[in-house]
């Protein structure tokens, strides 16, 4: 029992006492070619011979500070930021003995990208895991943008709460390097780009294969919903394993996010769920966790956009698996402040995963943001059921979010009703402007109402912004 409390307190601690250091260095999340975000106070820090005294000189204010180092070696700055520009600059750290510079850094928009394998996808094919974006040598033969920047973070996983991530540090974004990076990413930022004309950042964290609870600080989990986790990275512990999975409790928070918490950022995007499909009963209060928790870590309200997971034939499942999820992240809109959804109900693969539209996801990501965080005039939300009414033998669905009108791309449709919940059948579907009328000769008396609902659908009713609607079920009451 000893052993076990020993264990949570150390779990339970936010920083892991660094060994001193016997040179001056930036941590790994600074490099050449980082974006910092505009018009901000951001923080920089580093290590050094433990107490030592430090100047940081900042090429865009020309003014020196001085920092000192902790008795671990430890430093950090707070600098503020100008506007956003493709003008670039140095940053430098200096002691008696050294002088460390950064180059070629541009002050824009960061943001945090992360989850598992489709938003870890990069844009080089791989036909070895069967992944594969669509018109990817093509996109990647024209991908000469200098003002996109990224720096992906290696997989890693940790029982305590790390200090640094395992990178290679920033790059520029060009045919030669945008191969390696996060296909989801580089759509969003390339609209980004275009629509704000600053440099855009992206912090690319993400791990294929893993569940939500993985990222969850463990302090946000001492809590019954996750007494399963709780046993299984026990265990873990009790053999003495040295590192825990990438699908244990907590694991990628502590090696691959918390190191980042002090990194000022813009506002996260989020493409996870996959792992957690037949889970959707906890996936809402998990991923309510996890939006809180990062918000009390980096001390701010940040947005938090994602995407819905996309329409695929999980074996194994009942048939509606996949539904439940996605509707849950739907329900999580109402329940998660500052944050937005992106539908992929017409873009999935019944027979792969990891579908290869990433390009319609990382532009309608970019959509929300460019409309919600940047308060552009933009129409970036899919329809959402508003009032479902019966009139005269059919059901009436009336929808948010229409804008110009619903229309109906091809004969196929996603619509069943029934009168009971249990048996569906096929509705005749009529659409007026923002409202679809269901009816059956098979249902006289319709009080149910269900789209999408299994696991390889294919979403074809649009709003006058060609976005698409998600899977969901609801009924009327008699």
């Amino acid at each position: 029992m000893r052993r076990i409390c020993t264990f949570i307190m150390i779990l339970c601690s936010s920083y892991l006492f660094l060994q001193a250091q016997d040179h001056l260095r930036f941590a790994s999340a600074f490099t050449d070619n980082l974006v910092l975000q505009q018009k901000s106070r951001v923080k920089i820090w580093g290590y050094a011979p433990p107490r030592s005294t430090l100047q940081v000189l900042a090429s865009w204010s020309r003014k020196e500070k001085t920092v000192k180092a902790d008795t671990c070696g430890k430093w950090m700055i707070e600098l503020s930021t100008p506007a956003g520009s493709y003008q670039t600059y140095n940053l430098s750290i200096a002691n008696t003995e050294q002088t460390v510079v950064l180059k070629n850094i541009c002050i824009g928009e960061v943001w945090f990208c992360s989850g598992q394998s489709n938003m870890e996808m990069i844009m080089r094919n791989d036909p070895q895991w069967r992944l594969y974006v669509d018109n990817a040598n093509e996109e990647i033969a024209v991908a000469d943008y200098p003002g996109i920047r990224f720096m992906t973070v290696q997989r890693n996983e940790s029982f305590t709460a790390l200090d640094e991530v395992l990178t290679e540090g920033w790059q520029v974004c060009s045919p030669q390097t945008v191969g390696g990076l996060s296909a989801v990413g580089y759509y969003f930022a390339r609209k980004l780009l275009s629509s704000l004309d600053v440099p855009v950042g992206l912090v690319v964290d993400a791990y294929g294969g893993s569940p939500i609870q993985s990222w969850i600080p463990y302090a946000e989990t001492l809590k019954p919903l996750y007494k399963a986790e709780h046993e299984t990275l026990q265990e873990a512990v009790e053999k003495g394993k040295e590192k825990p999975e990438y699908n244990m409790l907590s694991s990628l928070y502590n090696a691959m996010v918390h190191p980042l918490i002090d990194y000022k950022i813009r506002g996260w995007l989020w493409y996870q769920g996959e792992a957690n499909v037949g889970d959707a009963g906890r996936y809402i209060a998990m991923m309510k966790d996890l939006v809180s928790s990062w918000r009390k870590k980096w001390k701010a309200k940040l947005p938090f956009y994602y995407v819905q997971i996309a329409p695929f034939q999980y074996p194994g499942y009942q048939k509606e698996k996949w539904a439940e999820l996605a509707e849950v992240q739907s329900m999580a809109l109402q329940t998660i402040s500052s944050s937005g959804m992106v539908v992929t109900a017409d873009l999935g693969d019944s027979t792969n995963i990891h579908p290869g539209k990433k390009k319609p996801v990382g532009e309608r990501l970019a959509l929300i943001a460019l409309s919600d965080t940047y308060h552009q005039k933009i129409k970036s939300q899919s329809p959402s059921l508003k009032r479902l009414t019966l009139e005269q033998g059919k059901l009436r669905a009336e929808f948010d979010f229409a804008y110009h009108g619903l229309r109906l791309e091809g004969v196929h449709h996603e619509f069943e009703i029934s009168s009971d919940g249990m048996t569906y059948y096929k509705a005749i579907v009529e659409i007026k402007g923002s409202c679809v009328w269901l009816s059956s000769p098979e249902v006289p008396s319709p009080r149910y109402v269900r789209y999408g609902w299994r696991d390889a659908c294919v979403s074809t009713l649009y709003n006058s912004e060609n976005l698409p609607l998600g899977p969901f079920k609801a009924s009327v009451d008699i």
